[in-house]
């Protein structure tokens, strides 16, 4: 019985280190694709300064017409 749960849980350790692995991967590339977004907003931003205010007042007429009718 002790045998058992000692290969199981050498078999929980590669699997949970592979997915350790996947999981800082994954972060990594969301923080990479979150700062060229960023960069890409400011850039837009930068450039056509009016209408990124009308979509900023747009977005927030309608996420406070969305709060207030709870």
């Amino acid at each position: 019985m002790i045998d058992r749960m000692s290969e199981m849980e050498a078999g929980f350790g590669s699997t949970a280190d592979a997915a350790k692995e996947r999981a800082l991967d994954l972060a990594a590339a969301a923080r990479e694709r979150f700062a060229l977004g960023s960069e890409a907003i400011k850039s837009y931003t930068l450039e056509q300064p009016a209408r990124a205010l009308g979509l900023a007042l747009g977005m927030g007429v309608l996420l406070g017409w969305l709060i207030k009718r709870r």
